[in-house]
């Protein structure tokens, strides 16, 4: 029997590097009302959110979706509209946190009932990748965690605090970390309980399941896999959107 997998979206940032940067297509601009978060940002005509959340809805293998939202987006019916299933999956939304951490622990405790897997997403990648997502769940029932990771091509130095160089460490051994990541759900959860107190000390979630002495499994992501940082990569998302054809991801039901 298949194992039941849940997505967490994380939503609940502001994106404030991206910005609404001169040259930015009138695509991109954020929806009415100004100053919107970035995951709100139009991109070939839906929010940046919808097109990972509409993904994982379309995914058959996914039971339950958890959105993390910041409280203007909660409280507003027009974009709660936008995360809404057509494939009948259970949807919660639920209030993000302080920080990105913070707010996807709150969403793994929203989850009912509790799935053994789970992927955690951000909002600010609309692409992924649909082999390396069902490798990725594939191997975090194996392996407990697995996360999509890019090898890291130019040479990384370490510093101090006074930016003098310390350690230029091996190329071919470092990954540069993206998501989804997936995990055994109960591990992760055990995981973040034990980290409840320092949960902004860590950068993602494998970190916090590293932390806890979980072990975590690479599988290599595309490039397409985008993340939406700067409004030059509203631009990069735009042209993957046209190259596609269509928005919506290939392989999916």
């Amino acid at each position: 029997m298949a194992p039941s997998i849940a997505v967490v979206i994380a939503a609940a940032g502001r994106g404030h590097r991206a910005g609404r940067g001169r040259g930015m297509a009138s695509s991109t601009q954020p929806l009415p009302g100004g100053g919107a978060p970035k995951q709100w940002a139009m991109l070939g005509g839906a929010p940046l959110v919808v097109h990972s959340f509409r993904f994982f809805d379309r995914l058959p293998e996914i039971d339950q979706i958890v959105v993390g939202l910041d409280a203007e987006s909660l409280d507003s019916t027009e974009r709660r509209a936008f995360l809404s299933s057509a494939h009948g999956k259970k949807v919660q939304l639920v209030a993000g946190g302080p920080h990105r951490q913070e707010t996807v622990w709150r969403a793994l405790q929203a989850l009912q009932p509790t799935p053994e897997i789970v992927l955690i997403h951000d909002a600010a990648r609309p692409f992924p990748p649909i082999e390396a997502v069902r490798e990725c769940m594939a191997a975090a029932g194996a392996h407990g965690g697995a996360i999509l990771a890019r090898p890291v091509t130019e040479t990384v130095k370490r510093v101090d605090d006074r930016l003098r160089v310390v350690e230029t460490p091996e190329r071919r051994t470092l990954w540069a970390a993206q998501t989804p990541q997936g995990f055994r759900y109960a591990e992760l959860v055990e995981a973040y309980r034990q980290q409840a107190a320092c949960l902004d000390d860590f950068s993602d979630d494998a970190g916090i399941f590293e932390a806890w002495g979980g072990c975590v499994q690479i599988v290599p992501a595309p490039p397409a896999n985008l993340k939406v940082t700067l409004p030059e990569d509203f631009e990069r998302a735009e042209e993957l959107l046209q190259a596609r054809g269509r928005q919506e991801p290939e392989g999916v039901s």
